[in-house]
């Protein structure tokens, strides 16, 4: 029985989602692709054994290969050789058809379309040079005659390939690109997240504290910075654990204790910020102490008589040009609550 670590699973799950949408894709090119090459075919009486070379491309190649792929030990590398082959079969068909104007400017179309969204440049410039020697071996097997006649049947037969197979492309172009948008948010959204606390990060507090300071320039807001009371000293006596333990709970406090429009956030180390729009300083210092309450409640198992404080320092969004300023007033009135006792409220209009 085979194990697989994390990282192999999802390899292979990726491997095997882009395996699943080759083969579909493919399945799908050579059956249109099959009509319109038939046609012309048929019009410059070619032998049956193009015909049937034609046939085994359309409806036996798609299948054969996902099988390649599915037994290679390397089925991304297999795929793309499988695609190597499709641009060979493409520069094949283009000769054979003499090249009629419509479906050999259709297919061509499709094979750079597809190869530069499966590789880009690398594997355009790749299947291109495939491309013309399938289609210098069998230019001269066509007579190297040019067949310019586009019938009114074949007009008809490439229509489904011209329509069908690029609104197939395209949807699978946009699944693909969907899925890459939210990947890429939750990765912003985890590079502005604090994954130990799980609060925002400095990041993304500078971000808040801007567009909140330019809001407030119509309506007041207010801002506390709270310091986490003696955490070297839990940290020195009981452990870095039991630090972490008391970070982690005045985290979920300041979550659960605020409303949903205010912002609590991480400044760093044992420091804290919320940032409470549309409030005075009166209802500032009523939050203050509701968490100040909240927080004596904290208890660490190594000692049952110890009791978690905050000093919290608040400022207004008056009378200050930026928000630096505005946090600096904040982080001014928490260093001179520390200074006069800890586990209290002050701010610098009330100093």
């Amino acid at each position: 029985m085979a194990y697989f670590s994390a990282d192999e699973s999802l390899v292979r799950e990726r491997s095997d989602r882009f395996l699943r949408r080759m083969y579909l894709m493919r399945m799908l090119g050579t059956f249109l692709c099959f009509f319109p090459i038939a046609s012309v075919l048929l019009e410059r009486d070619a032998s049956w054994i193009p015909l049937g070379f034609l046939v085994l491309n359309a409806f036996v190649w798609p299948h054969v290969a996902m099988l390649i792929s599915r037994r290679s030990k390397h089925p991304n590398q297999a795929e793309f050789r499988n695609l190597a082959f499709d641009a060979i079969a493409g520069g094949a068909w283009v000769a054979l058809m003499g090249l009629c104007p419509l479906p050999s400017a259709v297919l061509t179309s499709i094979l750079i379309a597809d190869r530069f969204s499966a590789g880009g440049w690398q594997l355009l410039r790749r299947a291109a040079l495939f491309y013309c020697a399938g289609f210098i071996v069998c230019w001269p097997l066509s007579g190297m005659e040019i067949y310019p006649d586009v019938s009114d049947r074949t007009l008809w037969l490439t229509l489904p390939l011209s329509t069908i197979y690029i609104i197939a492309f395209s949807a699978a172009n946009y699944s693909i690109s969907r899925k890459l948008r939210d990947k890429q948010h939750e990765l912003e959204k985890a590079a502005l997240m604090d994954p130990f606390l799980g609060l925002p990060n400095r990041r993304l507090l500078d971000r808040r504290l801007m567009l909140e300071f330019e809001r407030s320039k119509q309506d007041l807001a207010c801002l506390m910075v709270l310091g986490v009371d003696d955490l070297k000293m839990v940290n020195d006596l009981f452990g870095r654990e039991a630090g972490d333990y008391v970070l982690r709970s005045v985290s979920a406090i300041l979550r659960q204790e605020t409303a949903p429009h205010d912002f609590p956030a991480i400044l760093g180390g044992d420091e804290f910020v919320v940032i409470l729009p549309g409030i005075s300083e009166e209802q500032a210092y009523a939050v203050g102490y509701r968490l100040l309450l909240k927080t004596s409640e904290i208890r660490l198992s190594q000692d049952s008589g110890f009791q978690c404080s905050l000093s919290i320092g608040v400022a207004t969004s008056r009378n200050h040009e930026n928000y630096n300023q505005w946090l600096a007033a904040a982080e001014q009135a928490l260093v001179t609550v520390k200074r006069n006792g800890k586990n209290s409220i002050g701010s610098a209009g009330r100093a």
